[in-house]
């Protein structure tokens, strides 16, 4: 099985820079915790005022906290990929204005991690301050046989902000014609997002 590094890309985007007013710390959003019982019920979120001509909408929505803010539509094809380890936290995406361009987003906040880097063949620098995570990554080598065979889309547990996608579920995400990402192959991958 293949896997890949999944980045959140989109250009003209109606970014989003922060998270609903109420939200959990941010720093617990990369956690691979539960939030939904400290989550914002009708939480809103809005297009940054710092990037006011950008107002495109992807079923991946960029936003400053690299996290997965994913459409109704890209929801239900996860969904329907019985992704077992998704947490929906639902939020309404307004425009600069207020208006709502996006009714039915929702972070996906992925649950736990896998042990999925091998950490010996991996090239890398630590985090100085989260000194059990990979700060940057310069060469990344998976461990296969440490990745659930359930597992589709995850967190890695030594760099819990990066998310691997299973080929088949890349595969689905094309075939539906979903927007707003791009993916690495991740054996051997720089780090770099080009």
């Amino acid at each position: 099985m293949n896997y890949f590094v999944f980045k959140v890309q989109g250009i003209d985007a109606g970014f989003i820079d922060e998270y609903p007013r109420g939200s959990p710390t941010d720093w617990k959003f990369d956690e691979g915790i539960s939030l939904i019982k400290q989550f914002p019920v009708g939480g809103e979120v809005s297009f940054s005022k710092n990037y006011p001509d950008d107002r495109t909408v992807y079923d991946f929505q960029p936003n400053l906290m690299s996290d997965l803010l994913v459409s109704g539509r890209a929801r239900k094809l996860i969904e329907s990929l019985e992704v077992t380890n998704a947490e929906w936290l639902p939020v309404v995406v307004k425009d600069h204005q207020g208006a709502v361009v996006g009714p039915d987003y929702a972070f996906l906040n992925l649950q736990g991690a896998e042990d999925a880097i091998d950490m010996e063949r991996s090239v890398y620098r630590m985090n100085a301050i989260a000194k059990d995570q990979i700060g940057r990554v310069k060469k990344l080598a998976l461990k296969y046989d440490a990745i659930s065979p359930q597992a589709k889309v995850f967190r890695c547990t030594m760099e819990r902000r990066l998310i691997l996608i299973r080929e088949d579920v890349h595969a689905a995400f094309v075939q539906a014609g979903l927007t707003g990402f791009k993916v690495y192959a991740a054996e051997g991958w720089n780090g770099l997002e080009l």
